[in-house]
């Protein structure tokens, strides 16, 4: 698959193919005043390349020279790189690795245009959060030429007290005395070195701070309360009842998960459940039922005093414990839990950020051969043609009760629209652009950029883009194979799809309609990178970019131009 401009200029004559885990963004909610390494901590490094994890920097970079061969400390001293350049070696390596996934286990490595890369701010951005190797790769080299010093001080030490037991003057004497006072120059040089890499890290830290985080910084002060505003708000919102109204009356989300618990009583059968945004209650009765032996449902809306009503009300009160606080914030009475469920599904199946709470709850009481209900999730992407929706949303501006509003239809940032599209409208093929195993995926996956191609199928019209996701709930947590469908019958598998092709569900789908509408043919080739992250304003909100090429048959990749836009889900 050939790279597109936009990917030309982050990552230089390189390639790649649609990608699973994408770049990460740093997590605004520690920000970079907390970055401060704790004593007594022991930092692991991740391999430049696999999921490998060291002790060391000296560890990882022998191992990226023997595994992958990518020698980074031979690569530094032949280039004579400073500190900021080696920042965005090591960025750049880590940021190719996310979206060439095949290089995980590539067995040679070189950094194609190494000279652009080593001037290109963008890669002073860290591509994961906290990276340690960042901070360390120069106080490995210290720790080795003290650790060696050490140990020629503790002989030089021991020779000492012997010679001056036996108070002779020798040439080992005047050898030992001036290693002596070689160590302590090294000691010196060391010590001055450490607080320069120290110096060094702490404006590194402040320019990334200021450079890439300055509009939130900047906010900071006047929106916390705001965002303290928002988040009531948030928890607000599910106290009401239409909400959980509507959720209920969706058959295909709730059969799921009901379906997926009955039909495995024996792995609830005596087990400690916990259920995070329990809601009404609905999915701790159906485990309840299942037989599971005790039921922590933890919800902060207030919508849990209904849900103590309903709980007694249906004699389950003897197994159900209802919690009124942010998971975060929980102290459960036991140690592990059997199994975690929750509906933490959003629009585009990221929005409201729920996904973060739960990857909490998993990482604090899930037992280490626990199960996740739902535990697998697939973020689907293909284009549309629909031109009556088009018009409803886009073109309503051109006449307003008989005026021209159409500066309404190009600002810089779009609306993404939640709304249901026939599966006729669909255009292309439909491809992934981020697999979500739930067992396994980290909070600072949730931040991504994918690349995608999309082939049009059929003569029409490109209006815009479509996203939706599939569910499995499965009794082991393995990966769901590309090629498998949500609506395929498998055995011991549930799941369901929120695409055009299932039965409508309250999630919809997400659609990004274009500014201009583009003329397609069938073998038309539609290829870019979609990027999603969390609003810097409020994380439970969703900021998406998408940079795409629209080739024709016969048109040459590299003669197209490239196309963006800006999207938003509030």
């Amino acid at each position: 698959m050939s790279l597109t401009d936009s990917f030309r200029a982050e990552l230089p004559n390189s390639s790649y193919p649609i990608s699973e885990y994408s770049e990460s963004e740093p997590d605004l909610d520690g920000k970079w005043d907390d970055w401060e390494e704790e004593e007594g901590i022991r930092y692991d490094h991740k391999c430049l390349f696999c999921k490998e994890m060291f002790s060391t920097p000296g560890d990882l970079f022998l191992h990226c020279k023997e595994h992958h061969g990518f020698d980074f400390q031979r690569i530094r001293m032949e280039l004579k790189l400073d500190f900021y350049q080696s920042i965005r070696l090591i960025n750049y390596i880590r940021k190719h690795v996310l979206e060439n996934p095949e290089l995980e286990s590539t067995t040679s490595y070189s950094v194609p245009e190494i000279q652009t890369v080593l001037s290109d701010d963008t890669y002073l951005k860290p591509v994961i959060d906290e990276d340690p190797l960042l901070y360390g790769f120069e106080n490995d080299e210290i720790e080795e030429d003290f650790d060696e010093m050490m140990h020629f001080k503790d002989l030089e030490i021991r020779n000492q007290e012997s010679l001056d037991i036996a108070n002779v003057n020798t040439p080992l004497e005047k050898e030992l005395l001036e290693r002596l006072r070689i160590a302590e120059e090294k000691l010196f040089n060391c010590q001055v070195q450490l607080k320069k890499v120290g110096t060094q890290f702490d404006e590194y830290r402040q320019m990334v701070k200021e450079s890439f985080f300055d509009a939130y910084s900047d906010t900071k002060s006047e929106k916390s309360v705001s965002y303290e505003e928002e988040v009531d708000y948030y928890f607000n919102s599910y106290a009401k009842n239409d909400i959980h109204e509507e959720m209920l009356k969706d058959r295909i989300r709730t059969e799921s998960y009901r379906d997926f618990i009955y039909e495995h009583k024996d792995l609830f059968k005596g087990k400690v459940v916990l259920d995070v945004g329990c809601g009404t209650c609905i999915l701790s009765m159906f485990a309840a039922k299942a037989g599971a032996s005790k039921v922590f449902s933890v919800d902060k809306s207030d919508i849990i005093k209904r849900a103590k009503e309903i709980v007694r009300e249906n004699q389950l009160d003897n197994v159900i414990t209802l919690i009124n606080s942010k998971v975060e914030d929980v102290k459960l009475p036991v140690k592990k839990v059997d199994i975690i469920i929750s509906e933490w599904m959003g629009y585009f199946l990221f929005f409201e950020a729920m996904l973060d709470s739960l990857i909490v709850a998993r990482d604090r009481w899930l037992a280490p051969d626990g199960i996740l209900a739902p535990s697998y999730c697939r973020l689907l992407f293909t284009a549309i043609e629909d031109e009556d929706l088009f018009n409803d949303t886009f073109n309503f501006w051109n006449d307003v009760y008989g005026f021209k509003m159409t500066a309404m239809k190009n600002p810089v940032q779009k609306s993404a629209i939640v709304d249901s599209v026939k599966s006729q409208s669909i255009i292309s093929n439909v491809v992934s652009i981020k697999e979500v195993p739930l067992h396994a995926i980290r909070k600072y996956q949730l931040d991504f950029t994918s690349p995608f191609t999309l082939e049009i199928t059929r003569d029409g019209y490109l209006h815009g883009f479509l996203g939706y996701f599939d569910t499995w709930f499965t009794r082991d947590g393995h990966e769901i194979p590309l090629s498998q469908k949500a609506n395929e019958k498998v055995p011991d598998v549930i799941s369901f799809t929120t695409g055009p092709y299932g039965e409508v569900t309250h999630w919809r789908q997400t659609i990004f309609f274009l500014d201009h509408i583009i003329p397609v043919n069938q073998g038309t080739i539609v290829t870019g990178s979609f990027d999603c992250h969390k609003s810097v304003e409020n994380p439970r909100d969703l900021d998406f970019e998408i940079r795409y090429k629209v080739i024709g048959v016969g048109e040459d990749v590299n003669q197209v131009n490239e196309l963006v836009q800006k999207f938003y889900l509030r």
